[in-house]
């Protein structure tokens, strides 16, 4: 969470501060003038944290087999813990290379839907 904390960080401190002080000169109150100055300027910094959350969240492995190892039976096996289940358990290199594009594919999906609702967004 620190990482993003620091993307947003950076981009708040990039936010010109005559902008913000022509909002106060205008009577907007905080709350406007978040919503309608700094908000849009942090939209580049929102959209790249959304990605990096979304391909990360499908990147839990590590937490997941410290603590459960997938079990009980296969409850909480998510696709890369069923990728390293087939490759390095089973070894079954043919079913898991599928599971790997099987799961770069829904990452590859997510990344273009958010892509075209950030440009949507951004025009």
């Amino acid at each position: 969470m620190g990482y993003y904390m620091i993307i947003y960080l950076a981009a708040l401190q990039d936010i010109p501060t005559s902008l913000v002080e022509a909002g106060m000169i205008d009577g907007a109150t905080a709350w406007q003038r978040f919503w309608r100055i700094k908000w849009p300027l942090l939209r580049n910094a929102t959209f790249f944290v959304a990605m990096m959350l979304t391909i990360n969240s499908f990147k839990s492995f590590d937490l997941i087999y410290a603590l459960t190892e997938g079990g009980p039976g296969t409850a909480t096996t998510l696709l890369p813990q069923y990728i390293y289940n087939q490759s390095f358990v089973s070894w079954d290199y043919g079913r898991a290379s599928a599971a790997a594009m099987v799961l770069f594919a829904i990452v590859a999906v997510i990344t273009l839907f958010q892509f075209r609702l950030e440009k949507k967004f951004s025009d």
